[in-house]
């Protein structure tokens, strides 16, 4: 029988990298509601999520989780960069 508690003490490296792409899911769309700050806050907690989760990873020395962990920290960052160079882009243009 599937025992959930057990599944999730298992594999919380799953449940860490989900709940930051959720939070940083959630700041794509306070962008595309064109809600900058708000963005930046949820994609913030994502990033910094996601950072805690390779924190304990290395800690737990769950080196598969923590490479997953970094590619989803790449990303965000990445894309974090991305958005903030393109609206800084708007604001020269606009002056």
């Amino acid at each position: 029988m599937f025992d959930a508690s057990t599944f999730i003490r298992e594999h919380w490296v799953f449940g860490g990298i989900a709940t930051s792409l959720l939070w940083f899911l959630a700041g794509k769309q306070s962008l595309s509601n064109r809600k900058r700050e708000a963005a930046l806050l949820w994609e913030g907690v994502a990033v910094m999520i996601v950072a805690t989760m390779c924190g304990w990873a290395i800690a737990e020395k769950e080196w598969l989780g923590l490479v997953f962990g970094v590619a989803v920290l790449v990303f965000e960052v990445s894309a974090i960069r991305r958005v903030s160079r393109t609206a800084d882009g708007r604001k020269s243009a606009q002056t």
